[in-house]
This record gives C-alpha cells, sequence and structure tokens, in this order.
C-alpha cells in the first residue's frame, strides 16, 4: 500500500477521500476525473488478434471467465484511450492482449485512479493491477508482483524549461506534481529531506488523483515540472502538440524499478499463469515486438520475475 505522505509541503488534490476509496462504492457512482465519466466496466477486445484468439479457445477454456485488471487509463504510449474515446490502446493493452491468448483466458480492463488500485483488488473488485505500478517493497508486503518492464522517474517540464528545472536535487523551493500513491511520492519527501539539511525551502508537491491532471499543471505553468515514468514522460515530450509543450530534464532519471502485474497473495496460482504466459512471450519474440511498436523497447526485460522489487531502496 502506499506510504502516507508526511511532509507539511504536500497537498492533495482529490475530490474523493481516502474512506471512500476504502469503501469501494459501485461503480457507477464515481467520477473519473481524467473527464472520461464515471469508472464504469470497461471490457476492451485490446488487440484483433486478441478477438482472433477467443475464436480459436476451446469453449471450456473460455468458460473459465476472464481476468479482470484494474488500471489508470490516461499514460501513453503505455494505456491510454484511442481518439474514440472508449477503445484501449497501448503496449500495456496489447501485451494484455497477447498473454491472455497464450492463457485462453482473455484480460479485461477497467479504469480505476491509481490510489483506488489496490482497495479495489482486496474488495474483489479486480484480480489482477495491470498498469504502471512499481514492483516496491512497501507494496510486496500487500500483494504479489509478476514483472513484465523496467522503467525510471523523471521529470517533464514546459518547453524551454522556463522555471529553470535542471534536476529534482536543484527544484527546492518550487512547485511540482505528482500522482497521489506513486513512488514519486516518496522521492519528492526525500529529496525535500535534503533541502531543509542545506537550509533551503522545501518543494511543493501537489499530488493529483490522475496523471492527465498533473500534467496539465505543467501547461499552465502552475507547477515547474511533473514526476512520471520515464516512457511516459518522453513519449508526451515528442507527441504533445507535435513537441511543442513540453521538454524532459535530459540527464537525470530516478528510481529506476521494475513495472509489476499486481496479483493477490491469496491466489498463487493465476500469478503463475501469468508469469508463465510472459515468458513465453518473451521466448518467441512477441514481447519485444509488442514493444518497439509503440517505441518502449528500452524497458524490456530478459525474463519475468515474480517479486523483483524486493530488494530495492527507493
Amino acid at each position: 500500500m502506499a506510504k502516507t505522505t508526511m511532509a507539511k509541503t504536500t497537498m492533495t488534490i482529490s475530490t474523493t477521500s481516502d474512506a471512500a476509496f476504502a469503501r469501494l462504492r459501485p461503480a457507477a457512482d464515481r467520477k473519473a476525473r481524467s473527464g472520461i465519466g464515471r469508472y464504469s466496466r470497461l471490457r476492451v477486445a485490446a488487440t484483433l488478434a486478441f478477438a482472433a484468439a477467443c475464436a480459436l479457445a476451446a469453449p471450456a477454456t473460455m468458460a473459465a471467465g476472464e481476468i479482470r485488471a484494474g488500471s489508470i487509463t490516461n499514460s501513453p504510449p503505455m494505456i491510454s484511450y484511442a481518439s474514440d474515446g472508449t477503445t484501449l490502446q497501448g503496449a500495456i493493452v496489447d501485451l494484455a492482449a497477447a498473454m491472455g491468448k497464450e492463457m485462453g483466458t482473455p484480460i479485461v480492463f477497467e479504469s480505476i485512479p491509481f490510489k483506488g488500485l489496490l482497495p479495489a483488488m482486496e474488495a474483489k473488485r479486480i484480480d489482477i493491477t495491470f498498469t504502471l505500478m512499481n514492483d516496491t517493497p512497501e507494496r510486496e508486503k500487500v500483494i504479489d508482483f509478476v514483472d513484465f518492464f523496467n522503467l525510471g522517474t523523471m521529470l517533464l517540464v514546459r518547453k524551454g524549461n522556463p522555471d529553470h528545472v535542471e534536476s529534482l536535487e536543484t527544484a527546492c523551493g518550487k512547485t511540482v506534481s505528482t500522482v497521489q500513491g506513486s513512488t514519486q511520492v516518496q522521492l519528492v519527501d526525500e529529496i525535500n529531506a535534503k533541502c531543509k539539511a542545506a537550509g533551503k525551502p522545501p518543494i511543493e508537491n501537489l499530488q493529483y488523483a490522475q496523471p492527465s491532471d498533473a500534467r496539465l499543471q505543467v501547461q499552465n505553468g502552475r507547477v515547474a515540472a511533473f514526476l512520471g515514468n520515464s516512457p511516459v514522460m518522453v513519449y508526451l515530450a515528442k507527441t504533445a502538440e507535435d513537441g511543442r509543450l513540453f521538454d524532459v530534464v535530459a540527464g537525470h532519471e530516478y528510481q529506476p524499478v521494475p513495472l509489476g502485474i499486481g496479483v493477490a497473495k491469496s491466489n498463487p496460482e493465476l500469478r503463475d499463469r501469468l508469469k508463465k504466459a510472459l515468458d513465453a512471450l518473451i521466448a518467441n519474440g512477441t514481447y519485444r515486438a509488442i514493444l518497439a511498436r509503440h517505441g518502449v523497447e528500452g524497458g524490456a526485460v530478459k525474463a519475468a520475475t515474480i517479486n523483483g522489487g524486493a530488494n530495492l531502496k527507493l
């Protein structure tokens, strides 16, 4: 579970309280901060290839049901909505389709804010988390992970870097944005301890439920930088308004950690099925081809790992 932020300079911006997340009200009663609408069930046929695989699957296999995956849904190129506003696309979506084909059980997505993912799993609303969730020792106390990707944290700034953010270490006194419950929150806290020791003002951290809201604060000049996952930050800098909106701070990448598919500790069978499917895709080249199609092959792993973040020091 994500660590509670203790820094007095942290401001949490959310219309939903932690208690409300814990109660896990029905999806129809909650609205997404991203503007997509309610947290409705998104049964997405991730790719045409998966649809074809379903047609070939034996009825007994398909009768076993589906694997329900919770995810944030606005972090291209990993997972986001297409222009129609309903179809999910990205590396995670295509990887889920290929793994579902390998297992003979479809993986379907439900859009859930990051901070609500673990409570949703605890409430058995979803079977797995398949999103940009870092495998960390703290989270491994609650769930198991099947690690499928490696990434770090980078700083997204306005084009031309008008606030002169040279690194996170030199950002004391500036304002940044992060996603609630993310490891980036802890990173800001650690840097603030260094700011304090150096007699400098702390970084003010504005936390948001959705990455899109955190990014918007950079665009409108409210914050100097957004701390996010490296492939997403690089993608946004290259593609948003044809590269005219953002830059990434070059030469500074923090928190090198694995991304993992989260699985309840009470379900080792599902965890092992996912690992076996991922290993098969790595072995036959499908895995790397999917990542290359989305321009993120630099984060490829050589093998699926269970709880590879156990010894990380964040």
